[in-house]
């Protein structure tokens, strides 16, 4: 399994060129661009969060709680007052590193149902659901935040398979497979968390927001024309500008 520095220095990496690549292609604006970064590093480290005890991984829970609050205080800045920031930076920080964290911690086994695709699929659209409900965002800015988180969670998860291949002594570790799975499906009590799970996802999905905006944002003709030109040097002069 890949360790915490790992997991936060690839995530952010890819983030960093997802966000970068929007914003290239003027999909989102450059402080969606950096909101869009810092969720994508979450994501990458959300997956650990029913982790066992370790300094590593308390460390990761509170970058995890930070990034949270800047994104909450990143949000309404224009909206609050400097007191009004202050007070819900330390509601969220403290509601997560000291309460969501440890409700997981306890009700949760590490690379159970928490490390599945459709749990990735979960974070990310009840990111778009919370962003466009409460916070008013459009829809199209809504599903890029919330394709971040999960791209991110992915990232993870496919770390952990990744290192779950000794290459060395070429066979596969016990935990391979553990991480990046649809379901489980063992013994009834999984089969029923995964059910629960996948009921969960179309729930979610029946109340997310429109991704008609999405679509043409990502997929159209003009999308794909900006992305060349960003792609590469349009007029062939490398480095030279």
């Amino acid at each position: 399994m890949a360790n915490f520095n790992t997991h936060f220095v690839v995530a952010a990496s890819v983030s960093a060129v997802v966000s970068g690549t929007l914003l290239s292609m003027e999909v989102v604006a450059p402080e969606q661009a950096v909101i869009a970064f810092i969720l994508g590093t979450l994501g990458g480290l959300l997956p650990d969060i029913d982790s066992d005890h370790s300094t590593s991984i308390d460390v990761g829970f509170n970058v995890i709680s930070l990034l949270m609050t800047i994104l909450a205080v990143f949000i309404k800045s224009s909206t609050y007052s400097i007191v009004e920031m202050l007070v819900l930076a330390g509601v969220v920080f403290a509601g997560i590193r000291y309460g969501l964290i440890g409700i997981f911690r306890q009700t949760s086994k590490h690379r159970g149902m928490f490390h599945s695709i459709p749990v990735a699929l979960i974070w990310g659209a009840s990111m778009a659901i919370i962003v466009h409900l409460f916070f008013g965002l459009n829809a199209l800015v809504a599903w890029i935040y919330g394709f971040m988180i999960s791209m991110g969670y992915l990232v993870h998860l496919t770390l952990d398979e990744v290192y779950s291949v000794d290459l060395g002594n070429k066979r596969m570790k016990k935990s391979f497979g553990s991480a990046l799975k649809f379901g489980m499906f063992k013994n009834q009590q999984q089969k029923i968390h995964t059910a629960i799970i996948y009921a969960a996802l179309i729930g979610l999905l029946f109340v997310a927001p429109d991704t008609s905006m999405l679509q043409t944002a990502i997929f159209s003709q003009e999308a794909w024309l900006n992305f060349q030109d960003v792609l590469i040097p349009y007029d062939g002069n490398w480095f030279l500008k």
